[in-house]
């Protein structure tokens, strides 16, 4: 092989390489761009999680404390008793 085109192969590969490796670090530089705003969308839900997860438990904890109410005095809102076993009704549900 003559040294002119051997140089031509040789540049020829080191630009193919250059090229290559441009590449890559573009894709390197995407991904953590892609990572990083994943993981903010991942933090709100995280965050909105806890909040939904807060609001139910208080939720819960005020309707606890309604049937208590209502258990404390002996009738529900409809009219029933409440008793160990269960609720007895005065009239038959449908």
């Amino acid at each position: 092989m003559d040294t002119g085109l051997a140089t031509v192969l040789a540049a020829a590969i080191t630009g193919g390489l250059a090229l290559i490796g441009h590449l890559v670090n573009k894709a390197r530089k995407e991904n953590k761009h892609d990572h990083a705003y994943v993981q903010g969308l991942l933090t709100m839900l995280y965050k909105s999680q806890n909040r939904i997860e807060s609001k139910v438990d208080r939720v819960d904890e005020r309707v606890s404390d309604h049937l208590e109410f209502h258990a404390s005095e002996g009738m529900l809102d409809n009219g029933r008793t409440i008793h160990q076993d269960g609720v007895e009704g005065t009239s038959k549900v449908s």
